[in-house]
């Protein structure tokens, strides 16, 4: 019998298993379709219907496109981006009102700001240094931090200032932030973040149930396939199983804190086959088939799949965000609102509605005891979810160079 390790979506399963003995890996495998299991998603957690999800397809496409096109064309101006699902549209912020026109002509909407977005993240770039970051190019080892009681730090768009959480009943560091004025802004959580990957004991995905899959690389030269999942379930050096327990590969890179992200080698080809498939409900669900990659801006909409809460959708609600956990800081994370639970970690994140473009693989959440085990905020009723991935972009920046991977 054959394996597919599909592009399994949040923590707790690391090969997706299909029946296909008779299927060649360059072969997509006979699968049922996930149309019905994307619009259910959509309609459970957006609110959509099949044609307002064709609306938006559209309207979110252009947005895109925008984004990138202004961003260079505004220069030292660019005060931020978002797009609003219920306008369809796309709103720039810049810092010269001599700008505005510039905007609204290629159909965007715009809005003047005080700070721009340059500015914006040096001051979160202060607060990564703060926190250990360290300078220069590669990944270093991180150091001894200086911030205390600081949940994450992130660049907010719509409010025009870096918004900093802190973790109730903590002392923190809030005095170091005075300084930065009306540009720094103060939030209180009383959950501080922690990683989903069901601390490594139990689930159904790989590693024994440990975390999910995230996407599928390889490298074009030599055929080689790997998997992309979350640093902070697994270690380098470390033999990764598959979800029946046979032996997929080695990891041959594992960073967390500071980044969250890892690269497993499929030394077990003829048995793990590998494509562009994100499975929608994991394990052995209906699948999706992925491209290329992004990075979306604030306001567009991303469905994530993982072994414990298989298909969910939200939207993205922050970037480049910093998020310390106990264990260290993990810089450059996307927020967004997708429900995440423990054994969803390492799974597949992709933008939504349009041609499901990975996006990058879930790192944590903040999470709510329910009596019985750790749920997202939504499941007990306690208001939007808070969920994180690593981007994807960040990932292949890296492994791409050291290793020769792309997307499958």
């Amino acid at each position: 019998m054959k394996k597919f390790i599909r592009v399994l979506v949040t923590a707790a399963a690391v090969g997706t298993v299909a029946v296909a003995a008779q299927v060649t890996a360059s072969a997509a495998p006979a699968r049922p379709a996930a149309a019905e299991d994307v619009l259910t998603a959509m309609q459970r957690d957006l609110g959509l219907t099949a044609a307002q999800a064709t609306t938006l397809r559209s309207q979110q496409d252009r947005a895109v496109d925008l984004d990138a096109s202004l961003r260079t064309a505004l220069g030292a101006d660019f005060g931020g981006s978002w797009f609003d699902a219920a306008t369809g549209k796309l709103t720039v912020a810049v810092t010269e009102s001599s700008r505005v026109a510039e905007v609204t002509k290629q159909g965007a909407d715009a809005r003047v700001v005080r700070h721009s977005a340059a500015e914006l993240d040096a001051i979160r770039a202060e607060l990564d240094t703060l926190s250990g970051k360290a300078s220069g190019e590669g990944r270093a080892k991180q150091g001894p931090s200086k911030l205390r009681g600081l949940a994450s730090w992130r660049v907010d768009e719509k409010t025009n200032s870096v918004v900093v959480t802190t973790i109730a009943g903590q002392k923190s560091t809030l005095s170091s932030l005075a300084k930065y004025g009306d540009a720094v802004r103060v939030e209180q959580t009383d959950r501080a973040p922690v990683q989903t990957a069901n601390y490594l004991d139990g689930g159904d995905a790989y590693n024994y149930g440990s975390c999910s899959a995230g996407f599928n690389l390889r490298n074009p030269s030599t055929g080689q396939g790997f998997l992309l999942t979350a640093g902070h379930c697994v270690s380098t050096g470390s033999t990764v199983t598959g979800q029946d327990g046979t032996t997929l590969g080695t990891t041959v890179a594992s960073f967390f804190p500071t980044y969250d992200d890892a690269l497993i080698r499929n030394d077990n080809p003829g048995y793990w086959i590998q494509g562009r498939w994100v499975d929608t409900n994991p394990s052995n669900g209906g699948i999706i088939t992925v491209s290329g990659y992004s990075d979306s801006p604030v306001g567009t909409y991303m469905c994530k799949s993982g072994i414990t809460t298989k298909w969910t959708c939200g939207y993205i609600t922050g970037k480049n965000e910093t998020v310390n956990y106990s264990q260290g800081a993990v810089y450059g994370m996307t927020r967004h609102s997708a429900c995440v639970e423990p054994g969803d970690s390492g799974g597949a994140n992709v933008a939504a509605l349009s041609y499901w473009s990975p996006e990058g693989v879930t790192s944590g959440a903040q999470l709510y005891w329910d009596g019985s085990r750790y749920r997202c905020a939504a499941a007990v009723g306690a208001g939007q979810n808070v969920s994180w991935y690593f981007p994807i972009a960040d990932s292949l920046a890296y492994y791409g160079p050291v290793y020769g991977v792309t997307m499958w």
